[in-house]
């Protein structure tokens, strides 16, 4: 009897694996013991792995966390503010459109920070979605790549900056570089799922 592949078996606990090699997979692990001991110690490290994805990082504090926000709230608005004071301002005093565009700054600021300190949701990976829509997600020198049916989306540093790639079994990819001028880290997380 031949025995699966380990990467086989890891991701045959994952859910990963095509349906034909789904199928000739779970055959083998109900007829082999050892097979089957193994995909259940895979899917135990797995779901632990998973577990401690969703903790809360350690000294996470939300009183400053929040004082931030709060702040960059209001330098979104005070921004806002200056743009209507600019005589060589766009626009008319009858438009309230300084206002609006702080209050989108501040939504802008808001969201960016929110989605850096919550965690992603985790992925409902099933064999018959992965089949019904194919998605490939690629890592490039300068980024990532993401197509879709034909439509693509690619998120890449600026130019001559290194981006460092990590890829996670969950089918997410991670891009980030530190801006030479700036010293600012930009990180791109896409999941395909």
């Amino acid at each position: 009897m031949k025995h699966p592949a380990p990467d086989v078996l890891a991701l045959y606990a994952g859910r990963d694996l095509n349906l034909w090699t789904m199928i000739r997979t779970a055959a083998h692990v109900y007829r082999c013991a050892q097979c089957a001991g193994q995909a259940r110690s895979l899917g135990h490290a797995r779901a632990q792995l998973k577990a401690e994805a969703m903790e809360m990082p350690a000294g996470l504090n939300w009183d400053e966390m929040a004082a931030e926000m709060r702040a960059n709230i209001r330098l979104g608005l005070t921004a806002g503010a200056i743009v209507a004071e600019t005589p060589e301002s766009h626009f008319s005093p009858r438009e309230p459109w300084p206002w609006q565009l702080g209050v989108v700054m501040a939504s802008v600021a808001l969201v960016a920070v929110l989605s850096w300190i919550l965690p992603a949701p985790p992925a409902d990976h099933t064999f018959q979605r992965a089949a019904a829509a194919p998605v490939f997600l690629e890592t490039q020198a300068g980024g990532l790549a993401l197509q879709d049916h034909g439509s693509a989306l690619t998120l890449l540093s600026p130019e001559k900056t290194a981006a460092t790639t990590t890829v996670s079994w969950d089918g997410g990819a991670r891009a980030s570089y530190v801006d030479p001028e700036t010293g600012q880290v930009t990180i791109h997380h896409v999941s395909a799922q």
